[in-house]
């Protein structure tokens, strides 16, 4: 899986976070729309602070003795129980867990990929130049800003919608450096940086929580989202049906 791919599968399942006892059946994560998004507002070059003690996405250990029912447990992500937050699995690895996942608040949008990374590197820089050097060999244009997540991609991809009207789809690039992981986050939608959903996606954003693990793993090797059993059986239940 590329890290920064768009071609991804996306399976009919998804929960409000608020509810972890229920899983909710919805539609799959909104695909990105024709538009001109605004950039976020100016914020620190550097989100993550130091790489032991990120920002946000948080590392585990910065919850010290907090208490983890107070999030949504899918394996490498806690999410925060917010109402009104969506959660769209995507790019199956196996029945139960993934190689990413959606957060989704209103129009705003927002997918989150965790992978293993070297403790004494950060993996930002290098791959951040490695989607610009990508994108505009394709064609398309890229623009490095200064972010809510610090230092952001603005990518301008050439479009179609279904009536065959043409466009630029903008997607926004942000990476999140941890202790030993990095988050790529992709957000999309048709949003402006002032927008409350967008403002309140971020925000979620910043409460999720990484959990690594103590397992070895090489360097950009997918850290896998694991849903929560409730939802698993549902998705379980849903392919027997459609088979």
């Amino acid at each position: 899986m590329g890290l920064f791919s768009k071609k991804r599968k996306t399976v009919e399942v998804s929960q409000e976070v608020e509810d972890n006892s229920s899983g909710e059946l919805e539609n799959p994560s909104p695909n990105s729309e024709l538009v001109e998004e605004r950039a976020s507002a100016p914020a620190s070059p550097d989100n993550t602070g130091t790489k032991d003690q990120p920002a946000g996405p948080l590392d585990v250990k910065q919850l010290a003795d907090q208490d983890t029912s107070q999030y949504a447990d899918f394996g490498v992500f806690l999410l925060p129980q917010i109402p009104g937050l969506a959660v769209h699995p995507e790019s199956p690895l196996d029945e139960k867990t993934f190689g990413s996942l959606t957060m989704q608040i209103g129009k705003a949008a927002v997918e989150l990929l965790a992978v293993a990374a070297p403790k004494s590197k950060r993996l930002w820089p290098e791959l951040r130049a490695q989607v610009r050097g990508e994108t505009t060999a394709a064609g398309n244009t890229c623009d490095e800003r200064v972010g809510s997540f610090g230092t952001e991609l603005f990518v301008q991809l050439a479009a179609q919608d279904a009536q065959g009207n043409r466009g630029r789809v903008q997607v926004r690039y942000c990476g999140v450096d941890g202790p030993n992981w990095f988050v790529r986050l992709v957000f999309n939608g048709m949003v402006q940086a002032e927008d409350p959903d967008l403002q309140a996606l971020e925000q979620a954003v910043r409460q999720v929580v990484v959990v690594r693990g103590s397992r070895p793993m090489s360097p950009r090797s997918v850290i896998p989202v694991v849903l929560p059993d409730d939802l698993a059986r549902q998705l379980a239940s849903l392919r027997e049906q459609q088979a």
